[in-house]
């Protein structure tokens, strides 16, 4: 028993936990980071991670990092990597077969990938999805229509300009209430089973982990990570995150590049070190 026992700090791996990409391809964790996350796990916390990158994706488990499941696909799917086995699969199935198919014949430039537990398929594979699948080393299969996929999905990404994007949300909100996707201003969006989120997804965890909520932390710096960062006990923010993440901030902590997540488990250890646990 140390004085973190119960406790629970999910953080976004990029932007947040990692600090970019070292030369070899792995993550840069900063130091400071890995000594105060290996501490706070010595005391008896558990630390996570919640990204967007899919389970194919995800290729920075560290054992000696993480000792929980780690949130995948921006909540789609919670993966535990010690024990080999799914915790949650919330995935969207062929139920979104006609929204899937009426964005394609709308927009017949942008790309779907469609990322299942373990295979990956897409649709109209141009560059740029191409691109998004080899820097990830990330095999996938195309196909000509959503029913020629395995589901169910995790997530689902559109692949475009940033405005048909945009315009693929405003069609979505309007004619598809099947699905639910992150709002975003850029060129890929994410399709997700509608009430799915980060915040959905930590709470499973939580719940699969007998944790009580107000022990559970969340960290991240984007506007995917909203969702999270506004239901946990306490948001912790890198100074160089975005608008929308620094609006839910309970803490501003310093930049993903000088140790955020230190930061973090200096502020908990604060918090925990006066009560008694």
């Amino acid at each position: 028993m140390g004085i973190f026992s119960g406790v629970l700090l999910a953080s976004d791996f990029d932007g947040t936990l990692s600090a970019g990409t070292l030369p070899s391809g792995r993550p840069d964790i900063p130091d400071r980071v890995r000594r105060a996350v290996s501490g706070f796990i010595a005391e008896g916390g558990r630390f996570t991670v919640s990204t967007g990158r899919t389970y194919q994706g995800f290729h920075a488990y560290d054992e000696t990092l993480i000792n929980a499941p780690v949130l995948l696909a921006n909540g789609g799917m919670i993966y535990d990597y010690a024990a080999g086995r799914i915790v949650s699969f919330e995935g969207i199935g062929h139920e979104a077969d006609d929204a899937f198919r009426a964005v394609r014949d709308r927009w017949p430039d942008v790309s779907l990938e469609l990322y299942g537990f373990n295979e990956t398929f897409c649709i109209h594979p141009h560059d740029k999805a191409h691109r998004h699948f080899t820097s990830q080393g990330i095999p996938y299969e195309t196909v000509a229509d959503p029913a020629q996929a395995r589901a169910p999905w995790a997530k689902v990404m559109f692949g475009g300009e940033p405005g048909t994007i945009a315009g693929i949300q405003r069609f979505l909100a309007a004619e598809h209430r099947e699905v639910g996707f992150v709002p975003t201003d850029g060129g890929y969006l994410e399709v997700l089973k509608p009430g799915m989120n980060k915040g959905t997804s930590l709470r499973i965890l939580a719940d699969a982990l007998g944790l009580d909520w107000d022990d559970v932390y969340a960290a991240g710096d984007g506007y995917n990570d909203v969702d999270m960062l506004k239901i946990a006990a306490a948001a912790f923010v890198p100074e160089n995150g975005d608008g929308p993440a620094r609006a839910c901030a309970t803490y501003l902590v310093c930049s993903n590049v000088d140790g955020a997540i230190a930061d973090a488990v200096g502020i908990l250890r604060t918090i925990y070190a006066g009560r008694a646990r």
